[in-house]
């Protein structure tokens, strides 16, 4: 069977955008000879569509769309994820995340997701009730199993200890199913891929079927999706593979031979920063931005931000402004200045000294007898801040948040001020995975001047600042976090590990109680298993950690 598998990149909501792109495939599947034509996970409304899921109207359009979908089609099948209903019982939702099979201008068969994930970023519990039973569809000689994204998560040949009693992709071959279709939409980090791969080709080697993985692609807010669709022959070799993080149509011949493909994943930094790309581009494009802002401190977070604007949005659309105060050294702005050049953008520098000078002077009556501290220090940040979003506001900026993963765990930010922004788009990637991009980016040519990637971090808002002024060393507590956010780890067996128990407290600590900064943080693209965001769900108020 020659299968065309549509890689493409739906907008959450955009059913019209939605439908032509399905339309448009399956064309091209048509006239490429394709006996079936293959499209991702609620690809119709996009993934994941949230609470709009309760909304009748949108159900009701999704239904719509789906049934018009259908009737166009010819001989030729096509498959893509839809919402379905149901409200023969009398507890639930009625509401199923499905795969319609349609052809000869009908819906003629459909799958509804058995596996419904609640966890980390999955909450479709919420919205959608599981499969009443599992099925396969004879079509064209071949028997389908028609599964959907976590249904085929669940293999016990290959895990360990599983998420759920039953496997509804084995409970397939049982049925006699003689070809695996799954649709998904699987938010990418670091690592998944090559886990998803060993999965599969385990699957299929066991049950001797080959295996067609079809995955959506593009950035949903927070969410990055792959792509890398990936499909199997029944020895369990990978025969074929979508690009990464870009749209892609391929099509695979079950009975044609393919020369084995082995490595699926690119090195971290390669991996990260085409994600980061993705999801700042895809971010503006979806929202109706044309052109970024970034505030350029000098430091070495502002400057990869600002590469990767300028990769998403072309250096045209990068407008960067340097904020100096009496604390900015002389180097800051000349390295930021020699980064302009490197990166042919334009910019602006506005002093923040004048507008701080006078604001301290307008609250010297209601800060006296109180020395300085924290608060003129945030001032500062927050003085930066009004200038980024007024000229955000004034010019039409999507403004981008600067501040990465060890900086947010910490709370080494400052609320409404260098927090201000649309989109964190390093608020994944701890400070010492800065460098190592970094490192990457400057490969062949010195991109991002040397004398960034050297400085000693520092905030510049008092005199001789330094960041290992209040936080560990960066290497240090990148592990601890990594540790505590991502392994779910806790203080003694954190301790243990690192060999002090004083400084893991403290880091804990400062994670916990800054947790209110993050709930008003712009949202994270996400890049790791455990990114902040509603990834993430952890109290304000609590008396855990005090």
């Amino acid at each position: 069977m020659k299968i065309a598998i549509c890689q493409y990149n739906p907008i959450i909501g955009d059913l019209k955008g939605n439908t032509e792109k399905i339309l448009d495939g399956y064309k091209k599947g048509i006239n490429d000879g394709a006996d079936l034509v293959v499209f991702p996970e609620l690809f119709i409304c996009g993934y994941p569509p949230l609470d709009l899921v309760e909304k009748k109207e949108f159900r009701d359009a999704v239904k719509n769309a789906t049934e018009e979908i259908a009737s166009l089609t010819t001989n030729t099948g096509l498959i893509f994820g839809t919402i379905t209903e149901d409200y023969e019982e009398l507890v639930g939702t009625g509401v199923y995340n499905s795969a319609v099979l349609c052809y000869n201008g009908k819906i003629q068969f459909a799958q509804s997701k058995t596996l419904i994930p609640n966890y980390d970023v999955f909450d479709e519990v919420r919205y959608f009730e599981p499969a009443k039973e599992v099925r396969i569809h004879e079509f064209k000689n071949e028997k389908l199993g028609i599964s959907i994204c976590e249904d085929i998560w669940n293999d016990a040949d290959y895990w360990k200890k599983r998420r759920y009693p039953v496997d509804p992709v084995q409970k397939q071959v049982e049925l006699g199913a003689t070809l695996l279709i799954n649709i998904s939409a699987s938010p990418y980090a670091y690592g998944k891929r090559k886990e998803k791969y060993n999965m599969l080709s385990v699957l299929t080697r066991t049950d001797k079927l080959p295996l067609v993985y079809v995955c959506c692609v593009g950035a949903q807010t927070e969410l990055i999706f792959d792509g890398a669709s990936m499909c199997f022959n029944s020895d369990g070799q990978l025969c074929l593979i979508g690009k990464a993080f870009e749209e892609d149509y391929i099509i695979f011949d079950t009975k044609k031979n393919y020369n084995e493909i082995n490595e699926v994943e690119s090195s971290f930094e390669e991996e990260a920063l085409n994600a980061l790309i993705l999801g700042l581009r895809d971010y503006a494009a979806k929202t109706g931005f044309k052109k970024a802002l970034v505030g350029l401190s000098g430091g070495i977070d502002s400057a990869l931000v600002t590469y990767i604007a300028v990769k998403a949005l072309g250096k045209e659309n990068v407008h960067v402004v340097m904020m100096p105060s009496k604390y900015s050294t002389e180097g800051s702005i000349k390295d930021s200045e020699k980064l302009i050049r490197n990166l042919s953008i334009s910019s602006d520098k506005i002093s923040i000294q004048p507008v701080f000078d006078k604001t301290i002077e307008m609250l010297k009556d209601a800060f006296k007898g109180k020395a300085e501290d924290i608060t003129e220090e945030n001032i500062q940040s927050r003085i930066r801040g009004l200038y980024l979003m007024a000229l955000s506001n004034k010019h039409g900026y999507l403004l981008c948040t600067t501040g990465n993963k060890s900086e947010m765990a910490t709370g080494y930010a400052t609320l409404y001020g260098d927090m201000c922004g649309a989109l964190a788009v390093i608020g994944d990637v701890y400070k010492t995975q800065v460098y190592q991009i970094v490192d990457y980016i400057n490969r062949n040519e010195e991109i991002i001047p040397k004398e960034i990637i050297q400085k000693a971090p520092s905030a510049e808002l008092r005199p001789n600042q330094k960041d290992q002024d209040t936080l560990p060393p960066y290497d240090l507590l990148d592990k601890i976090l990594k540790m505590y956010l991502e392994e779910q780890k806790e203080l003694n067996e954190i301790s243990k590990a690192i060999g002090d128990y004083d400084v893991v407290k403290k880091v804990l600590r400062m994670v916990d109680i800054n947790e209110f900064k993050r709930k008003q943080s712009a949202p994270v693209l996400r890049i790791s298993t455990k990114a902040f965001g509603y990834g993430r769900r952890y109290p304000i108020v609590q008396g855990w950690r005090k």
